[in-house]
């Protein structure tokens, strides 16, 4: 019976143990059926995750154009070298040596490169094809090349546009101008790209690389830059600031009809393929940053407080003195225009022709601060223009209640203001165009990789500062600048009429105006009887000569010249008149409502 009893007892567990082994073999069998069947996707993208490296690929950096879709900047196509050290071994050393002049880096470094304990290592990114192919011809076991969505970027015209175009950085970001301002259009939308990766996380980009998602390269940028107009500005304005030992210099050329920048020359520029080789402030567009005491150009502003007001009429006429004393304060006519006389009267015109500092100071203080201040700020000074690039600096326009005694009459001639150069510019365009103040644009267009267009930028009217008989009334006295005042004959344009202001401004230095430092300047409208360009043309503290007339006023005659051949008006004709109808008035907005581009 023990032994019966014994026997069942042990047929008993043998029978329970099959029954464990074969619920265990159940449960595994329906585990690895969830898990081969059901959870495989799902665990094989983690196993490809913890194995694998997601790299960034950046987008094609889109180009930046010319009005005329001349290639300003572009990034060109290269490749980066990298090794895998595990595949190279001892040869690490003699690779270093001929890797090393090529490349450009020291032997050391590449040889410690070579030596690393990983399989990815890269040596030089974004190289030339010259350097790519050099690479190559070594046949190095262990080094390759990787093609890169972006490269140098390149600036085939040098220095041209430098201060407007601005540069880039060592992975294509913007850092100045156009390149910073668009740069989210620009750089386009990074893709991913997965690799293989070592245990160190290192990626192995060979060929079973796989696309996350693709890069979208970026869109184009058309400047309204006309690089003709551009090249002369810039020759013309190198050799004055050379020759007058200046120290900087600008000009800028508006369309008056559309508010378009045809030209922003500054010197000192740079290239910007290398800014790095030059002082920061080679860096800067000065039409923007450099806000400055306008002197005798802001005379017009005085002239046209006076006409919109109706304190003075168009051929009003105020005393002719050559020096009047204000608040304690000697007010003198500058010795570059004819002098009053000391007595009897003199016109508006003559005012302006002569640009007598103690008739505008005159005229001032007829209209008065608050009728003066007005009229500043609708022409839009100590506000910015909102052009498109960056760094504007609006200048300082002082509200009445802070005014001096002198403020009044020193405004009036243009002391105690600051401006930027734009600004002016446009201030001028307006008087030019009839009395609408334009927001001026750099940009012309916007393209995608396609070269489809994605948005026209047009015209934009911000507001009708003066009517268009005092913008008429202020062109005579413009006129007669350069007809018999202080602009003849340096600003006369043969087979052209023009008209135009003289500047010849001190500079404050240390907290006083300083002796022998001025910032002479010329603004002038060609053709006067049709309109069509604004061209300002300022240059600081020269050495030798320094009144407008001698300095700036060349300049502008020079180029207004070249401009007007170029565009196909030849001496002696007379464009063919604007068709008004392209505008349309309205409160300024970053989204202009109508268009009027130059053909």
């Amino acid at each position: 019976m023990a032994t019966r009893s014994y026997a069942q007892d042990q047929e008993r567990r043998l029978r329970a143990a099959i029954i464990i082994v074969m619920s265990l073999a159940v449960l595994l069998a329906i585990r690895l059926a969830i898990i081969q069947g059901v959870q495989a996707h799902a665990l094989n993208a983690d196993a490809l995750e913890q194995q694998a490296k997601v790299v960034p690929t950046f987008a094609k950096r889109g180009m930046i154009l010319d009005r005329d879709g001349t290639v300003l900047a572009r990034s060109l196509p290269s490749q980066s070298v990298y090794a895998n050290p595990s595949e190279i071994g001892s040869s690490a050393a003699d690779d270093a040596a001929v890797l090393a002049p090529i490349l450009g880096y020291p032997q050391a470094r590449i040889a410690a490169a070579l030596s690393e304990p990983t399989q990815f290592r890269y040596l030089k990114r974004k190289v030339s094809q010259d350097v790519a192919n050099r690479v190559k011809a070594l046949k190095l076991v262990g080094i390759y090349l990787q093609p890169e969505e972006t490269g140098a970027r390149y600036y085939p015209a040098g220095h041209l546009a430098s201060t407007v175009l601005g540069y880039v950085g060592g992975d294509e970001n913007g850092l100045g101008g156009v390149e910073y301002s668009f740069d989210d259009l620009l750089r386009g939308v990074p893709g991913q790209v997965s690799f293989p990766a070592d245990v160190s996380g290192h990626a192995i980009p060979f060929d079973d690389a796989r696309t996350i998602s693709k890069a979208i390269p970026g869109r184009t940028v058309q400047l309204t830059i006309d690089s003709f107009d551009q090249f002369e500005a810039e020759r013309l304005l190198r050799d004055e600031v050379a020759k007058s030992a200046a120290l900087s210099g600008t000009v800028i050329v508006m369309d008056v009809h559309t508010g378009e920048i045809l030209a922003d020359a500054n010197m000192p520029d740079f290239d910007p393929g290398q800014y790095g080789a030059v002082n920061s402030d080679h860096w800067r567009d000065r039409a923007l940053t450099d806000a400055y005491e306008p002197g005798s150009t802001f005379k017009l502003i005085t002239a046209a407080a006076g006409l919109e007001s109706g304190k003075i009429k168009p051929d009003d006429r105020v005393p002719a003195l050559d020096v009047i004393n204000v608040a304690g304060s000697v007010i003198r006519n500058a010795a570059d225009g004819n002098m009053a006389g000391g007595h009897g009267t003199e016109s508006i015109e003559d005012v302006i022709a002569y640009s007598h500092n103690v008739g505008a100071a005159e005229i001032g203080m007829r209209i008065g601060e608050q009728d003066l201040y007005r009229t500043i700020r609708a022409f839009g000074f100590g506000n910015d223009t909102n052009v498109e690039t960056p760094g504007e600096n609006a200048g300082i326009v002082r509200k009445p209640a802070d005014w001096s005694g002198t403020s009044l009459a020193n405004i009036a001639f243009g002391q105690g203001i600051s401006v930027e150069p734009l600004a002016l510019a446009r201030a001028y365009a307006a008087i030019a165009n009839g009395g609408l103040l334009l927001r001026p644009r750099v940009v012309h267009a916007i393209y995608d990789a396609d070269n489809h267009l994605v948005y026209s930028y047009p015209t934009e009217v911000e507001r009708r500062v003066i009517s268009e008989s005092t913008a008429a009334t202020l062109r005579r006295y413009l006129h007669a600048v350069v007809a018999r005042g202080t602009g003849n004959p340096s600003a006369h344009v043969p087979g052209y009429d023009v008209a135009g202001k003289t500047g010849t401004a001190q500079m404050v230095v240390g907290g006083t105006y300083g002796s022998g430092a001025y910032i002479p300047s010329f603004i002038g409208i060609v053709p006067a009887d049709a309109p069509k360009y604004v061209i300002l043309v300022k240059v600081v503290r020269p050495r030798g000569l320094y009144y407008g007339s001698e300095v700036a006023a060349p300049v502008f005659a020079k180029l207004a010249s070249a401009i007007m051949l170029h565009d196909g008006v030849l001496p002696a004709a007379t464009p063919a008149p604007v068709d008004k109808s392209v505008y349309n008035v309205h409160a300024s907005t970053n989204t202009p409502k109508t268009s009027a581009i130059r053909q």
